[in-house]
């Protein structure tokens, strides 16, 4: 949780707060932390162009999820799978924005709305050129600087998202602004059409390709590898395992039930009843063959 604040912390005064509580509980993931550039990881180092202040690889994550399958095919089949998935999302894409009838798009109004929430718990003070001295209403001494104009805050989540923050929100909360006016050009419908309004075209199937003059191109020969085919992706260092020490319960303290005689104290394995039994039974079929 402390390294998530860290994480997410816009202002470099926000960050070195958050690293110094880390720095009194840990001292060791302090110094990995350290270790590690910002810009990869905390939202106070990140650039103001992509307008987006996502921490994880959510993204890459689904996607990898749609192509489990495909990757697993030949390389053609693997594109020919990988591009139908995408003219079809293209296409609903296409079709469902045309029906919604606001001019942002709809997960970010949700955040606007947040931000809009959020902002009635500061007091703006206008000092003119439309920049705005904000404070807490809670009591502490926290202070930011806000300019409607330029579209920036000194907390610089203004700038990452491209929508306004809490202390903007206080600021069109008392001159009773139109938030739209001050949303970023990328997160409006208009903008989303663009996106979506080059099309994908169809393409005609194997029975429709023409023959060349040249031998096919043959698949190189298989050869099956040792042991289970391998499906999971390779993970990092940090990432838990499944067969590492966390990923089961210990088993310490618990006492064990035999599924042969039901006793407890051993499995099923070392159960001297069964044992006896096997025993028998191996003299019953020597003395048989006899």
């Amino acid at each position: 949780m402390m390294m998530w604040k860290a994480a997410k912390a816009t202002y470099v005064q926000d960050w070195e707060r958050r690293m110094k509580e880390i720095q009194q509980v840990d001292q060791g993931a302090y110094n990995h932390l350290m270790e590690i550039p910002a810009k990869y990881w905390s939202k106070f180092r990140f650039n103001y162009f992509p307008r987006v202040d996502t921490l994880v690889n959510n993204m890459c994550e689904c996607f990898n999820s749609v192509i489990v399958e495909a990757r697993e095919k030949p390389i053609v089949s693997m594109l020919e799978d990988i591009r139908v998935y995408l003219m079809n999302r293209w296409s609903d894409n296409r079709q469902s924005i045309v029906t919604y009838a606001r001019e942002i798009l709809p997960k970010i109004n949700k955040k606007i709305e947040r931000e809009f929430d959020k902002g009635g718990e500061w007091l703006a003070i206008y000092v003119g050129r439309d920049k705005y001295e904000v404070s807490s209403s809670q009591g502490n001494r926290a202070k930011f600087v806000v300019d409607l104009n330029l579209h920036e805050c000194s907390c610089r989540k203004f700038q990452l998202t491209g929508y306004p923050c809490e202390h903007a929100m206080s600021c069109i909360r008392k001159m009773c602004l139109d938030v739209k006016n001050y949303v970023n050009k990328c997160y409006r419908k208009e903008t989303y059409v663009d996106c979506y309004q080059h099309v994908i075209y169809p393409l005609n199937g194997p029975n429709l390709w023409s023959r060349t003059e040249n031998d096919d191109v043959l698949p190189p020969v298989f050869r099956k590898p040792i042991g289970r085919p391998k499906l999971r992706r390779n993970k990092t260092g940090d990432e838990p395992r499944n067969n590492g020490p966390l990923s089961k319960l210990s088993r310490t303290g618990q006492q064990q039930k035999c599924s042969y005689c039901f006793a407890l104290g051993h499995n099923k394995r070392t159960c001297p009843i069964k044992r006896k039994m096997e025993a028998v039974a191996k003299k019953v079929k020597l003395l048989l063959s006899i």
